[in-house]
């Protein structure tokens, strides 16, 4: 068991280092073993690097590399973290956006209970919200997904393969205009 001291340091450490947050608290699931502490690999730990260094970041990948799942728990750590954040998925089909969603979902619950600083207050398929503030959603790459929204963070999964990128990206990049990333 961990004393009220050690998990208010654990917390304050895995506030200031996402690396650390990751490797040490979130959990993934395995096709063999369940659940299983998420030990990521070097390149990323880059990719956390950049996510926070970079206000744009494009990420050209091979399938099954955990990227998806590093962003995943990029999302937890900012959503649990930091207040009010405002976090949009898109994907071209709304099942793929949804399970990212699910991703970060299932982080933020499977974390030990001391850590669970901000908890699901709001919670459908498609999005949930906690009560720091923080929310995600999940849609498709229609062109006024987002249109409406303050982002803080616009996720945008296999860009390549959306048909008219460059309008969507049009709509979406005012949404970005007080800071928020992509």
């Amino acid at each position: 068991m961990i004393t009220k001291e050690q998990a208010v340091q654990e917390i304050l450490k895995s506030g200031k280092d996402q690396e650390y947050f990751v490797n040490n608290f979130c959990r993934i699931p395995h096709s063999v073993h369940g659940l299983v502490r998420f030990d990521t690999y070097t390149f990323q730990d880059q990719l956390l690097i950049d996510l926070e260094k970079h206000r744009f970041n494009i990420v050209l990948k091979a399938r099954q590399m955990g990227i998806s799942t590093i962003v995943a728990a990029h999302i937890a750590w900012l959503m649990m973290f930091h207040k009010h954040k405002n976090v949009l998925i898109l994907c071209t089909k709304l099942q793929t956006a949804t399970n990212l969603v699910k991703k970060v979902k299932a982080i933020i619950k499977n974390l030990p209970d001391w850590m669970q600083i901000a908890t699901i207050s709001i919670d459908n398929r498609a999005s949930f919200e906690l009560n720091n503030g923080s929310q995600i959603k999940a849609s498709t790459t229609s062109g006024d997904a987002g249109r409406s929204e303050a982002l803080s963070l616009l996720v945008i999964d296999e860009a390549a393969h959306g048909e008219g990128l460059d309008e969507l990206w049009t709509g979406l990049y005012p949404t970005l205009s007080t800071g928020g990333r992509c």
